[in-house]
């Protein structure tokens, strides 16, 4: 019997040598120690695997705030996150940085200090610094995506969700089928939590409006949510689409862990 996509893909962390992390920047310093976290993230002792994934998510998107170290992880973290060999609990929280990855609202400049998306008063985003690791992290991300969502095809997983919300554009048609699923409550273990992240996923996958309406339905039952919406959290003038993302990238990570925002009875 042939085996699974995500268990014929080859080595994860093939090519990891040869990133010379010492001379790359984390925008707090050198990224040093980058390769040997994502080496930990596989280790077979518990206590270390644990302790590197907390550490890389830490290294790679403090504060929501993405760095040269980060565009040049994404590929790595995308061949983990597509491999069934990978523990579970790591894999499914290494997609879940892929996805928070390409949905960074913040960027490090060369001298260490932040640079944040802003739009102009009819929504376009407005130009940054060179180098933009905003954007360069966020078409890495895109561009790596397509080996998750290949290898996890049929999986009904909360993560596969989120990455579906940060990337849509590159969503292929057995995921966008999967995530119409979930969001319909076909699946048989989906949470109402995962079925309103799943509904989001659809809502951008298929390009519908996200106006203020489809964003006060999307909050609505979600206090979390809705004091963002209504507190003006967001930054001035961002897309509807990009604020439906965030917020489909937050019901799918409370659908995974729980936590606060869970819906009102």
């Amino acid at each position: 019997m042939e085996l699974p996509p995500a268990w014929q893909r080859p080595d994860p962390l093939r090519g990891l040598e040869a990133v010379p992390w010492n001379d790359l920047s984390d925008g707090r310093g050198s990224a040093r120690g980058i390769g040997e976290l994502l080496r930990g993230v596989v280790d077979e002792d518990l206590a270390l695997r644990a302790a590197s994934l907390a550490t890389l998510v830490e290294r790679l998107l403090p504060e929501d705030t993405v760095s040269e170290a980060s565009a040049f992880a994404v590929p790595f973290l995308a061949e983990l996150g597509a491999n069934y060999k990978v523990a579970p609990d790591v894999r499914d929280r290494l997609i879940f940085l892929l996805a928070a990855l390409g949905l960074a609202g913040c960027g490090f400049t060369e001298d260490g200090k932040r640079t944040w998306r802003r739009w102009n008063a009819v929504g376009r985003e407005l130009p940054r610094l060179s180098p933009d690791w905003i954007t360069q992290t966020r078409y890495a991300v895109a561009k790596a995506a397509p080996k998750v969502f290949e290898s996890l095809a049929t999986a009904e997983v909360a993560c596969v969700v989120a990455l579906a919300t940060a990337v849509p554009e590159v969503v292929p048609k057995q995921t966008a089928r999967v995530v119409w699923g979930i969001a319909q409550g076909d699946g048989h273990h989906s949470s109402a939590v995962l079925v309103d992240a799943a509904a989001v996923a659809h809502h951008l996958v298929q390009g519908e409006e996200s106006d203020h309406w489809a964003l006060a339905a999307t909050a609505r039952g979600y206090p979390d949510l809705v004091r963002a919406y209504e507190d003006d959290e967001y930054p001035p003038h961002q897309p509807g689409a990009v604020t439906m993302a965030l917020m489909g990238y937050r019901l799918a990570f409370l659908a995974a862990y729980g936590g606060k925002g869970q819906p009102e009875d």
